[in-house]
């Protein structure tokens, strides 16, 4: 009798260890690891690539457990509601609903609204929502207004911003990447006009922080002060750049007491001679020469 209920106990013990562990069981492992019901399948959590330990868990309310349906990494819905992550998505048609982007991005709709991650965009045409560019792309059009989409990491007060693009033309607008696009009339770097620059000239530079047109050179949307635009090139290799003047290293940058950039300027690499200068293969990066010393780095040896 004493073994019988020694067994009995070493049973429980085993399934309590088991149970304490592991006490979930994935929904689709194919669609998410994100995804679990409960040890009876009475409850669903959310519990990031399943690590409960460090990553969180989180149990999703109001639940309906006969109609759950994993959507992708980090969407779920039943016959009523659709959930991002652990957080419901207000207002949303779940019978509708639609990942973008195949669930590669944060984008979704359904027959009324566009969302980012849990929330609503209210001022889009379904419709005609696009992107401006490629998939998941912060910048976003209808038939009315461009958009550029800050999302809720970079906002100030934690909330979605989507600001339309002032005068933005959508029947015009052209994408060159996530940060610049330009029209018929404009050219816009995260969504803000750049003054002065020049429609139709204005193109990337093989970086995409650097554009220029024939007026001048910019990197994140702000003039670079005291560079010829149209002798401005990148030498291939590392991080140096030239133009008629002279060789640069990188860029000066000037803030404000907030910390936002004011002033772009061209780092200056002292005496070289912009005819001569080469790159130099080797173990050490930004290693170059010209036709009088070596520099590493933007200073010279």
């Amino acid at each position: 009798m004493i073994a019988k209920i020694f067994i009995v106990l070493l049973v429980l013990i085993v399934i309590g260890v088991l149970y304490s562990r592991h006490p979930y069981r994935i929904i689709n492992s194919e669609k998410s690891d994100g995804y679990y019901f409960d040890f009876l399948k009475r409850e669903v959590h959310y519990v990031p690539m399943g690590n409960w330990f460090e990553l969180g868990n989180w149990t999703l309310d109001d639940i309906d457990i006969k109609t759950v349906e994993v959507l992708g990494k980090n969407y779920l819905k039943d016959k009523a509601s659709v959930y991002f992550q652990y957080q419901k998505i207000a207002n949303a048609d779940a019978s509708s609903f639609e990942l973008l982007c195949a669930d590669k991005g944060f984008y979704s709709k359904d027959k009324n609204r566009v969302y980012y991650k849990s929330h609503t965009f209210t001022d889009i045409d379904v419709a005609s929502f696009k992107f401006a560019g490629r998939n998941c792309s912060p910048i976003v059009m209808d038939k009315n207004h461009v958009y550029f989409i800050y999302p809720v990491e970079r906002s100030l007060d934690g909330n979605l911003a989507i600001s339309p693009i002032e005068n933005a033309n959508p029947d015009k607008y052209i994408f060159l990447n996530d940060q610049y696009g330009k029209d018929d009339l404009a050219v816009y770097c995260n969504g803000i006009l750049i003054l002065g620059s020049d429609t139709e000239t204005f193109a990337l530079m093989g970086n995409e922080y650097y554009a220029k047109d024939k007026n001048a050179v910019y990197y994140n949307g702000m003039k670079v002060e005291g560079i010829d635009p149209i002798t401005f090139t990148f030498i291939e290799g590392g991080g140096y750049s030239k133009d008629k003047n002279g060789i640069y290293f990188g860029l000066n940058s000037d803030y404000d007491e907030k910390g936002n950039p004011i002033k772009f300027s061209p780092r200056l690499v002292e005496g070289a001679d912009p005819e001569t200068f080469v790159m130099v293969q080797g173990e050490k990066v930004d290693y170059a020469k010209d036709k009088s010393r070596h520099y590493w780095g933007g200073r010279p040896e």
